[in-house]
């Protein structure tokens, strides 16, 4: 779901984020495309299951946003805004284009059961619009983002890191615990900032991740090693407070039975994110070289997963009619598993499969490797 960014001295974390980030993306969507369109009020555990799933997974975005910010508002790259233009908001654009006019065609011909020649010149409004299939809604999110790195990079390098903290903790509050405490106890009147500024929270931290990497202490003898072993020790304590963290979410669902759903901005997924974007930099360096190769192949293709899974996840649901919840709700796996913990990763595994193959296909298409993909 990230554009397949270029570096001279490429690390193996960012890589690795964006395959997970893109697994999730894919098991998001295979979730949504049922809950968005299905009364689920007959389907009370499966309900439970998908929301306790969304809970777990949707850090996948804001990862993709801190990848971004911590690429292109890196302290010690350059770019300047022609630079954004002509390569990054081209790529970006042409996605849009290529990808998002057939997609408004098929759900035109979804909608009126027949094809029209106007369908063609309507699907171009309709992407100008912001209307083709919902995904690609993160395409315009990261256009606009990539239009204002440039203004952003000068404010940044003027900025004291002091009112950089006051900004990102006015986003926070406003777009993400205020709305959660809005929707929490109802309250209405109580006053919040627009959910999308999330999306600047996410960019920014990725510049914090990079203007500080966390490099070990260099000093010799005792000392490097207190330090060390201090951040093994921090390491392992952010690995736990993810594991309670994702614990705590599914026992809202489970014994309180909480109903409060929100996106991207939710405070417990901004907490996850940005603890899993911290682990992963951590582990920077220990993977081996072959192991790198690989990470590296995978990530390039992430872009055209996400560009083309919902393909796959429109198939079954829309055009053959099949979905996770087909499957006789009352039947049980090994005489005491509910039916949809096989079902749902099942059809997750149908979309992901041929989405990474199909994206495999693409990138051996000369033009949509350069220019696209």
């Amino acid at each position: 779901m990230i554009i397949n960014h270029k570096t001279d001295d490429r690390q193996c974390f960012l890589d690795i984020l964006r395959v997970a980030a893109t697994c999730a993306v894919v098991l998001l969507h295979t979730v949504t495309g049922i809950m968005d369109t299905v009364d689920m009020t007959p389907y009370p555990l499966e309900k439970k299951v998908f929301l306790i799933a969304l809970d777990w997974i949707t850090w996948c975005v804001p990862v993709f946003l801190l990848i971004s910010g911590y690429l292109f508002l890196h302290p010690g790259r350059r770019i300047t805004f022609l630079q954004m233009l002509t390569k990054y908001c081209k790529r970006i654009l042409l996605a849009l284009f290529l990808f998002g006019i057939p997609y408004a065609c098929l759900e035109q011909i979804m909608a009126e059961g027949t094809f029209r020649p106007t369908m063609a010149g309507e699907a171009v409004l309709l992407v100008l619009q912001g209307r083709s299939w919902s995904h690609m809604w993160y395409l315009y999110l990261i256009l606009f983002l990539y239009l204002i790195t440039p203004a952003l990079k000068l404010l940044l390098k003027k900025m004291p890191d002091s009112a950089l903290y006051v900004i990102l903790g006015v986003l926070l509050a406003g777009s993400s615990i205020l709305p959660f405490v809005k929707k929490l106890f109802s309250l209405d009147e109580l006053f919040t900032l627009p959910d999308g500024g999330i999306y600047l929270f996410y960019y920014l931290c990725g510049y914090l991740f990079a203007k500080y990497p966390g490099k070990e202490n260099k000093r010799e003898g005792a000392g490097k090693g207190a330090s060390r072993k201090t951040r093994e020790l921090v390491f392992w304590d952010a690995v736990f407070a993810c594991v309670l963290l994702a614990a705590g979410m599914a026992a809202s669902r489970i014994v309180w039975d909480d109903t409060v759903q929100m996106a991207y901005n939710y405070p417990f997924t901004v907490l996850l994110s940005l603890l899993l974007m911290w682990i992963f930099r951590e582990r920077e360096g220990k993977e081996k070289e072959k192991h790198r190769a690989c990470w590296q192949s995978a990530g390039a293709l992430c872009f055209g997963v996400y560009l083309i899974h919902p393909v796959f996840v429109n198939l079954y649901y829309k055009f053959l009619g099949l979905t996770p919840l087909n499957f006789p709700k009352e039947a049980l796996v090994f005489g005491w598993i509910p039916r949809i913990f096989l079902s749902l990763p099942l059809f997750f595994l149908a979309v992901l499969v041929p989405a990474f193959l199909g994206a495999f296909v693409l990138r051996k298409i000369p033009v949509l490797r350069k220019y696209v993909l």
